[in-house]
């Protein structure tokens, strides 16, 4: 079964019994130096996807993409969005991670300091309006950056974004 089948069906299921939300996200890469997607961003996005399902959400995200402009964003903005609308969901989240420049080659390193800001737009698709939208500087960690640090970065973010998803 593939996995746009199950999320439908868990969707399906939770929806005739009335209790389950449902969240699709988009990360965006951002550093026109990298060649691909690094793997601070599949580890965020991997803790972000385990944290809303573990919390109880139906969950869907679009393969973490890299964007140069501001064309592109709104390209992905569209694909992303629309795929959420698609599969009925109730909230799309666009995440947007900005690399320094001085991780240009560095895309199998997973670590936090790689990155300088994230940003983020919420949208209820129920309604179209913006739930919420945010930038934010990522603090450096002191000490040896590990793939532990980037793991706990995204789950405080995801538990973050579902407190603002509550609150709605």
């Amino acid at each position: 079964m593939g996995k746009k089948t199950f999320c439908a069906l868990l969707w399906l299921m939770c929806a005739v019994s009335g209790f389950c939300a449902s969240v699709s996200f988009q990360i965006v890469q951002h550093n026109d130096s990298m060649s691909s997607v690094c793997n601070s961003v599949l580890v965020i996005e991997d803790e972000i996807l385990n944290s809303f399902f573990n919390s109880g959400y139906i969950v869907s995200n679009s393969p973490a993409s890299m964007s140069s402009s501001a064309a592109q964003d709104k390209k992905l903005w569209n694909l992303g969005y629309s795929e959420a609308i698609e599969g009925s969901f109730d909230d799309f989240i666009q995440i947007h991670l900005y690399f320094n420049e001085s991780t240009a080659k560095n895309t199998q390193t997973v670590a936090l300091g790689m990155i300088d800001k994230i940003g983020w737009k919420i949208v209820s698709l129920k309604n179209g309006k913006t739930v919420e939208e945010k930038t934010k500087s990522i603090k450096k960690t002191m000490g040896a950056d590990t793939e532990d640090n980037v793991r706990l970065f995204a789950k405080d973010f995801a538990v973050y974004i579902q407190g603002v998803l509550r609150k709605k």
